[in-house]
């Protein structure tokens, strides 16, 4: 990597013609991390993680609806092929949703969510850690407490990036190994019950150990990547589909218990505990069904 103050050269993603970045920014506005992120009209700043170094760096993308691109660039300097590689995975711009669009229009249910939203993608996370604790985080509060607790977590256990100028100062996640050192004592004093420093103690601690590598689960088989996750202390099944759809880019992901999911299924017509039967036709795109019936609500759960 080059000098913290070098920015690449920008790098241009052209994108699929049925991709809506506008609506992706309005999903990632709902759940910005101030510590992390910041969002301004068609520009995007975020600290992310170098998968390659385990470094942290600024990724910047900004817009380009004209000419339907993201123009792409990261400090430190990334080659083109890693940066192309990060936007697209963040944007979910390489899946093929041909196949989901096939199942959802066959189904009475999933037919007009489709029609009314026709281009919806699924952003992802980059840092598995970063999906595992943010779902944590975010069990049995609204989506904008989630975000609040993980800017306080950000703040005080990771690490400032270099700001230049007027940027804004955005900071690296904490690793694994930092919150496992903290201890959940340490972990309660911004704020968190009990249990939940418990559970950001004890699953840190399983990944800095190496007990659980969340990186081999990314395209694991579904029941394996289930196994793994809900074996962590305090992860249960929802909190698992929610890391699996958010963090490992499993499209079959499928929270049944989330109350989002719930209530859009209720208005459909369908009882609690036909939810799971009458969801088997639209494997493997679960996840995707899922964004659609969140998204049916007018949320962003």
């Amino acid at each position: 990597m080059t000098d913290a103050g070098a920015w690449s050269r920008r790098v241009r993603i052209e994108l699929p013609v049925d991709v809506d970045v506008r609506w992706t920014l309005r999903y990632l506005v709902v759940r910005t991390v101030d510590a992390l992120e910041r969002i301004d009209g068609d520009t995007y700043l975020r600290s992310v993680r170098d998968h390659a170094s385990g470094a942290h760096l600024l990724l910047q993308l900004q817009h380009d609806a004209a000419g339907h691109a993201l123009i792409a660039r990261t400090r430190p300097a990334l080659p083109a092929a890693a940066i192309i590689a990060m936007v697209r995975r963040s944007f979910d711009l390489s899946t093929d949703l041909a196949a989901f669009r096939v199942v959802a229009l066959r189904d009475a249910l999933l037919k007009p969510l489709l029609q009314a939203r026709p281009f919806l993608r699924l952003p992802q996370l980059l840092d598995p850690f970063e999906g595992v604790i943010r779902a944590v985080l975010g069990q049995q509060v609204s989506v904008v407490g989630a975000s609040t607790m993980t800017d306080r977590l950000v703040r005080a256990f990771g690490a400032p990036l270099p700001a230049v100028h007027d940027e804004a100062q955005l900071f690296g996640f904490p690793s694994p190994a930092v919150l496992a050192a903290a201890g959940a004592d340490t972990l309660r004093t911004i704020g968190l019950t009990n249990a939940k420093a418990a559970t950001l103690h004890g699953v840190s601690h399983a990944i800095a150990t190496g007990a659980i590598d969340l990186d081999a689960l990314r395209g694991a088989p579904t029941e394996q990547a289930e196994a793994t996750l809900v074996a962590l202390p305090g992860i249960g099944p929802w909190t698992a589909h929610y890391v699996r759809m958010r963090a490992l880019g499993d499209r079959d992901a499928f929270p049944a218990a989330d109350l989002g999911v719930l209530k859009a299924m209720t208005i459909a017509g369908v009882h609690k505990r036909d939810i799971m039967a009458r969801a088997e036709s639209w494997r493997p795109w679960r996840a995707y069904a899922t964004l659609h019936l969140w998204e049916s609500l007018g949320t962003r759960e």
